[in-house]
């Protein structure tokens, strides 16, 4: 598989324009998340494809069809070999069998699956790597590397989660955020393969990519993305084969998150009218405080209008921003109060979908990034942030 991590296809750079930095206070770092985290394998996920506008706004731009070229001879250089990843999957059913000596063999494939395949991906990994800087990345004035999680995060600038381990907290879910009443504009037919509802006739909504959510995680620190949404091509029968791991598990998580959207919808639809009931009681509070603040407005506007005693002013100025910071927090207060309750009332039906958001959380920690960033020559020679021990960094 050699010729794989030399990529080819790849061409140099010597057939484009002179290579010019980019502008230092524009350009952002460019993040791409791996798929998932099969297995808690780093070697068993691709990257995923992707490619953003600010690389064609470059002095000397990398064009989509090269970047895309660059991503996919990654992954195909990355990714462990097919044997390495069934001998995985047939250590862990011997693993989970009743049997002493079929479990002890079932160890040794597992373990030997593991450092086989990190030892054999991160010498392709390390030599690709290198090249393509070499002939794409550092004539332009940029530099790619790979990186974990937590080493990307100090590379554009993220704060960790509170308690200090230096994780990537993802926002909520959009299904989890919005606690309004659902209508029946947001709400969809699941169509099955066949292109027909689903046997029980139940109802699907389209689920936030999770892709997306660790991009919104460091929203304002990295250049735009847009993901692809046709896959990789096929070299032959390794490839495909090989990519039948993620197929599965991909299919598997989007099944569950899919379910777990479905379930929570119609549970809020059948609670639709206690929630909406909740919603229509605040807003006549919510619209009593308002007209009460712009009362309040108007009177000291004609308080004001014509005085010219400044402490006099500062009085009538003071007083009312007192009675507005007040019924301000009233607001709140109640605004937080109507969402506590109806979260109360679509906590049944939300945990499953709370339950794989959290997941997510815990895999987009896992996971492994395609970093461009401006070219530094203290990174110069740390170009894969990935070791045989290749769940480390958790």
């Amino acid at each position: 598989m050699e010729h794989i991590a030399e990529h080819d296809s790849a061409p140099a750079y010597s057939e484009f324009a002179p290579s010019t930095s980019p502008s230092p206070t524009t350009f952002k770092p460019i993040v791409i998340p791996q798929q998932t985290n099969l297995f808690h394998i780093k070697t068993f996920s691709p990257f995923a494809r992707a490619y953003s506008p600010t690389l064609s706004t470059l002095p000397s731009p990398i064009p989509h069809p090269l970047f895309l070229s660059f991503l996919d001879g990654l992954n195909a250089a990355f990714l462990s070999s097919p044997i390495f990843q069934v001998a995985h999957v047939i250590g862990g059913g011997l693993l989970g069998s009743q049997i002493l000596p079929a479990q002890a063999v079932g160890g040794v494939f597992q373990v030997a699956s593991v450092l086989g395949s990190a030892g054999v991906s991160i010498v392709r990994v390390r030599k690709y790597m290198k090249k393509n800087n070499e002939e794409i990345f550092k004539p332009r004035g940029l530099v790619v590397r790979i990186l974990s999680t937590r080493k990307m995060m100090g590379v554009v600038g993220a704060d960790g989660d509170a308690k200090g381990k230096g994780k990537l907290v993802l926002p909520p879910m959009e299904e989890l955020k919005d606690l309004t009443p659902p209508t029946e504009s947001a709400l969809t037919l699941y169509q099955s393969e066949s292109g027909g509802a689903d046997k029980e006739g139940k109802i699907a909504v389209e689920v936030e990519d999770p892709r997306m959510r660790r991009l919104k995680a460091l929203e304002g620190l990295i250049a735009p993305l847009e993901f692809e949404t046709e896959t990789a091509p096929t070299r032959g029968p390794m490839d495909k084969y090989g990519g039948a791991p993620l197929r599965w598990l991909n299919k598997k998580q989007d099944s569950k998150l899919q379910k777990a959207a479905t379930r929570s919808v119609e549970h809020r639809r059948k609670h639709s009218e206690v929630v909406g009931e909740e919603f229509r009681d605040t807003e006549m509070e919510l619209y009593g405080i308002e007209e009460r603040m712009r009362e309040i407005r108007v009177y000291a506007e004609k308080e004001l209008d014509g005085e010219n005693d400044t402490g006099r002013r500062y009085e009538v100025e003071a007083r009312m921003e007192s009675e507005l910071a007040e019924l301000e927090g009233r607001r709140e207060e109640l605004e937080k109060g109507r969402d506590d309750r109806v979260k109360e009332v679509y906590k049944k039906g939300d945990k499953k979908l709370e339950k794989l958001a959290k997941k997510e959380e815990k895999i987009a920690n896992r996971i492994l990034w395609v970093v461009v960033t401006k070219m530094d020559e203290s990174v110069a020679n740390e170009l894969v942030d990935v070791g045989v021990d290749v769940d480390a960094d958790v």
